[in-house]
């Protein structure tokens, strides 16, 4: 039963969050101050909070929030970086409250090729428990949509930025095939409950399940939370 109020819930969320059109105005690899700037943000957003794999915050927390996106989308780079993310990361999830599982789900990149190389080159870092660090720097340097501008220049360049990533690990897990099948099965998960764009967000805790999307606010993250907390 939970499971079909999910997938209805998400079904409906879906006509305010579907596939993401539209593009950014602008973005890409910054340089020199600017760069630093964005990493340093970024450190202090993250520093103190454990990461495996996919997932940011304390592997024991009450309340996990899965996070389906698309890294090129700009409605998850809008969430992610001037939504209700940076503050639930800075509370919740650094409190051990909540801990946020991203997987992925192709809107707005649209090749699927290149959606799966970008995936991939997120998950290869957090092989190195970085995957949180390279999702960020991505979100907050994602170039105009639709000008092909994920390139395997681009991916490295973002890699380098990641503090403490060891770049020749991370392009040898690049070609670590479970990671692709990492992607296919996450797109295959979020099919199974009606996920049908980006950001949809499903939080689970002791008192069951559910699931916004959209630009969601600081203040409807922790309604969720309290919902099934």
């Amino acid at each position: 039963m939970i499971g079909g109020v999910i997938v209805l819930a998400v079904a409906i969320l879906a006509v305010a969050i579907a596939v993401s059109s539209g593009g950014s105005s602008g973005g890409g690899l910054k340089k020199g101050k600017q760069q630093t700037q964005t990493v340093a943000s970024v450190t202090s957003l993250l520093s103190g909070i454990p990461q495996s794999g996919a997932t940011l915050g304390n592997p024991n927390a009450p309340v996990t929030m899965v996070y389906y996106g698309d890294l090129e989308c700009p409605i998850c780079r809008d969430f992610t970086v001037s939504g209700g993310l940076t503050p639930l990361i800075r509370n919740e999830v650094k409190q051990g409250k909540v801990k946020i599982v991203y997987k992925s789900f192709e809107t707005a990149t649209r090749d699927p090729s290149v959606f799966k190389t970008q995936q991939v080159a997120a998950l290869a870092a957090g092989k190195q428990n970085r995957f949180w660090d390279y999702a960020e720097l991505f979100y907050r340097q994602q170039g105009a949509e639709g000008t092909s501008y994920v390139t395997d220049a681009y991916l490295q360049n973002l890699a380098r930025q990641v503090p403490g990533l060891n770049p020749t690990q991370w392009e040898s897990d690049r070609n670590n095939s479970t990671l692709a099948n990492q992607v296919a099965s996450d797109v295959q998960s979020g099919t199974t409950v009606g996920v049908q764009g980006t950001p949809t967000l499903i939080f689970t805790g002791p008192k069951g399940q559910t699931a916004i999307g959209n630009i969601a606010t600081y203040p409807q993250l922790q309604q969720a939370v309290q919902k099934v907390s």
